[in-house]
């Protein structure tokens, strides 16, 4: 009885995925459900599959076929700056994604374990440096699981090395970088989005990496993970909800921070993937670099 009970369960999870209708988004390829992504999996000739977990979260069960690239392989080396949490260059994107047996004409599904934004970072990355073919899988390992699909555990099948190149010229649309923010701090015209924590926010608590505690000046606050789901699978909200959300900002223009322009991406992905707002662009450098300036001002509460 518990069996054929879990197995109900499991079913009606599975077309409730099926059921959301992800034609409501303004890039409808932006993002698959659970389903979508396994047969694109069964049908697409060159297509992978990338977790963008640690290590060791991706061997303790990821989607079958996948391969791994946690936050360093995405992010610069040492060295690079004066302070952590910045993108990598392209030329070391365009090695990574190589050894993942990734090639300019593949199709590149991205998924991980907190509602996708670990994901949107990398897609943002892939986005910026003018890589387009690419979806997130809504609700990540937890839409899997709930779909009931099954997970394969340990390292990654070792992929045939790939050459992979950028196409065309890197994109400046969705980036913004310290000066960007300053001009924008100072005209008070583009919304600053802050996406942290509520204690971050507040500057009762700082992250490692940062220098100080505080916000970036007239900025809006609103976490990243209001436009997600918490429902067990931790889906992306309906366009009616995040326009709700997110509504006023359209016309403004935004600029979206957090401590190192990981959630902050997410908050990018939602608003120019899923609803097509202009204009928006995440601030890569985020609190660790502005923080790092003594000369900048912090709010505090």
């Amino acid at each position: 009885m518990k069996k054929l009970l879990v197995l109900v369960v499991t079913f009606l999870m599975a077309t409730m995925a099926l059921a959301k209708d992800y034609t409501q988004y303004a890039n409808p390829k932006a993002l698959v459900s659970a389903a979508m992504a396994k047969e694109i999996m069964e049908t697409e000739k060159n297509v992978v599959v990338v977790d963008t977990r640690s290590s060791a979260h991706f061997m303790a069960g990821h989607i079958p076929g996948a391969q791994n690239m946690w936050r360093p392989a995405m992010g610069a080396d040492k060295g690079e700056y004066e302070f952590g949490g910045m993108r990598a260059s392209k030329k070391k994107m365009e090695d990574e994604l190589g050894k993942l047996g990734i090639n300019s004409d593949t199709y590149i599904l991205l998924y991980d374990a907190k509602a996708d934004y670990d994901s949107a970072r990398l897609w943002w990355v892939l986005d910026m440096y003018g890589y387009k073919n690419i979806s997130l899988i809504d609700g990540g390992v937890d839409g899997w699981k709930e779909a009931g699909f099954d997970f394969d555990r340990g390292f990654a099948k070792k992929a045939e090395v790939q050459k992979f190149k950028f196409p065309g010229k890197e994109s400046k649309e969705k980036y913004a970088s310290l000066e960007d923010v300053k001009k924008a701090v100072a005209a008070n015209e583009s919304l600053i989005i802050d996406t942290r924590s509520v204690a971050e926010h507040e500057g009762t608590t700082t992250k490692k990496g940062a220098f100080r505690p505080g916000r970036i000046p007239n900025g809006t606050f609103i976490p990243w993970e209001t436009s997600v789901n918490y429902d067990g699978n931790k889906t992306f909200k309906s366009t009616e909800e995040l326009e709700k959300i997110y509504g006023d900002f359209e016309d403004k223009g935004a600029i979206a921070y957090c401590q190192s322009g990981v959630r902050s991406a997410h908050t990018t992905f939602v608003l120019t993937q899923l609803l097509g707002y202009e204009n928006v662009k995440n601030y890569d450098g985020s609190w660790i670099e502005w923080s790092y300036n003594k000369d900048l001002v912090a709010e505090k509460n």
